[in-house]
């Protein structure tokens, strides 16, 4: 007796969940908390981890959501901040 194997079905599979997008106030509101704590820091907030998880992965998630334009005002002004606390190290 033949064998047969079952093909899987390429149209009819429901399709994966939308992968989550954070909402822009929500977006706006990060920036706005992670902007003021750089600015009225002396020396950099965080350890290691944090800063690394802060400005590599949340930092530009928040930007991701934001039109071009405004996202690169909030990427020139955290990125100031940065360059200052870099420096103060």
């Amino acid at each position: 007796m033949a064998r047969t194997e079952v093909q899987p079905d390429l149209f009819g599979a429901p399709a994966a969940p939308p992968a989550y997008v954070v909402p822009y106030a929500i977006a706006v509101n990060t920036l706005t908390r992670t902007l003021e704590m750089l600015q009225s820091a002396r020396r950099w907030p965080w350890d290691p981890d944090m800063k690394a998880a802060r400005m590599e992965r949340n930092v530009p998630k928040m930007l991701a959501v934001l039109p071009p334009q405004e996202a690169a005002d909030w990427r020139a002004r955290i990125d100031a901040e940065a360059a200052r606390l870099d420096a103060a190290a």
